[in-house]
């Protein structure tokens, strides 16, 4: 049995396939439907940067999923959260789509265009990115700007289809040109999960990641002090390998849970 005062899932290769295009449920309904039954307390880490609290909620509300803007946390929302502890409000170039930008703005945050007024270049995933875009964030990372990444992920893919341009490859491009090195507040950091687990009010031990990633999931949730299970996620495209104690549980599918909680 896995007991533990909150249950936190990875969306993507968990409970969904993508948020974009069609995405295919992977399952889970019953198991947070039972959870949240018998009194325990779930939340979704995600990855995602180009989706506001808002729209991610949304989303999964209508995949069938009876998660509250409460219990979601993609890591643009934990981006808005720590620029807040930093500036109070920030005046910011935003490298990333609509929902970073609602996410930052939600915070009293304000996007700038012009990166000579930009306190904050925060980076996230952006299917639009542009030389002129990336070159205003390079001019105001190496002008002294906060170099904030929403998420430093290396490896993105769509099933059946393969890789796609990452958030973390945008990210590397600026540290290249600028030499600085960015403030990563989304998994794979540590900073995702802690303020998740300090929203809750819940020790490291007192909580289960549940992911597919063992990079992005399991290594930062079990640095904490987390539980882990790992989804074997067979249509993954790269191998992964961990080291012993490394995952507490390894299941072939998400609703295998059933049998555990």
């Amino acid at each position: 049995m896995i007991k533990a005062k909150l249950y936190a899932f990875d969306v993507h290769g968990v409970l969904i396939t993508r948020m974009l295009d069609d995405p295919e449920v992977l399952g889970g309904h019953e198991v947070v439907r039972r959870l949240k039954l018998n009194g325990g307390r779930v939340a979704v880490i995600g990855s995602g940067s180009n989706w506001s609290t808002r729209e991610y909620a949304e989303r999964l509300r209508a995949l069938g999923f009876g998660f509250d803007d409460d219990e979601v946390w993609p890591a643009a929302r934990v981006a808005r959260v720590h620029l807040s502890r930093v500036f109070g409000k920030a005046h910011v170039l935003v490298v990333g789509e609509d929902g970073l930008r609602e996410e930052l703005e939600a915070g009293g945050h304000v996007a700038v265009e012009d990166w000579r007024e930009a306190e904050a270049v925060v980076v996230g995933h952006d299917r639009k990115i542009t030389f002129e875009k990336l070159t205003a964030a390079i001019r105001a990372v190496a002008a002294g700007a906060y170099f904030l990444a929403v998420n430093k992920v290396r490896w993105y893919y769509m099933p059946d289809q393969g890789p796609i341009l990452s958030p973390g490859a945008i990210v590397a491009a600026i540290e290249h040109q600028t030499r600085r090195e960015a403030v990563v507040v989304g998994k794979p950091s540590p900073v995702h999960y802690m303020e998740v687990l300090n929203h809750f009010g819940v020790r490291p031990q007192e909580a289960v990641m549940v992911g597919d990633d063992v990079e992005a999931d399991m290594m930062p949730a079990k640095t904490l002090g987390m539980k882990t299970v790992l989804v074997d996620f067979k249509r993954r495209w790269d191998s992964q390998h961990y080291p012993r104690g490394l995952v507490d549980l390894v299941v072939g599918h998400v609703d295998d849970l059933l049998k555990y909680i």
